[in-house]
């Protein structure tokens, strides 16, 4: 049987399209499960790790004539902050001021320098910050210094 031109053409165009449909139902289906594992590796990630306070915490005192002091952003360096409501924070964990001296003597036996920094706020209580020295005495530490920030008065003055 002869056929024409016309009929052979929509015939092979007809099942060129059948080839396509076939063969894009095999791609239709998307593979999620290395996007599902990887969320789940985020979410133990994020629900180990503890929540790290940057110095967002406190606003520091104003000095004029303030000092940069390096050891301060060492990694084991004691840093002590007290927040305006009284909490006391050793490093980036809050503790009570009742640990703090068995925390301080606990880093220095690791290695750390036996100086302490204090992070107060500026609208801390001074009863708080008095119950936070005398913790660190305890912990047998005498050299106590109190991290200030640089005054904004200060940005402008031209010596």
């Amino acid at each position: 049987m002869l056929r024409c031109g016309v009929c052979l053409q929509l015939e092979e165009g007809a099942q060129k399209r059948r080839r396509v449909r076939k063969n894009a139902w095999l791609f239709s289906q998307m593979e999620l499960s290395g996007l599902l594992a990887v969320c789940i590796v985020v979410l133990i990630v994020s629900m180990i790790t503890p929540p790290v306070h940057h110095g967002s915490l406190v606003d520091l005192a104003f000095a004029r004539h303030a000092v940069p002091i390096r050891n301060a952003v060492k990694e084991d360096a004691i840093i002590v902050t007290i927040a305006r409501d009284g909490r006391v924070y050793f490093r980036n964990y809050r503790t009570t001021c009742n640990d703090l001296p068995r925390a301080i003597q606990e880093a220095v036996r690791h290695g750390a320098e036996r100086k302490v920094y204090v992070k107060a706020d500026a609208r801390a209580r001074y009863s708080a910050v008095e119950v936070v020295m005398d913790a660190i005495r305890l912990a047998g530490i005498a050299n106590v210094v109190f991290l200030t920030g640089p005054s904004p008065a200060a940005f402008g003055e031209c010596n």
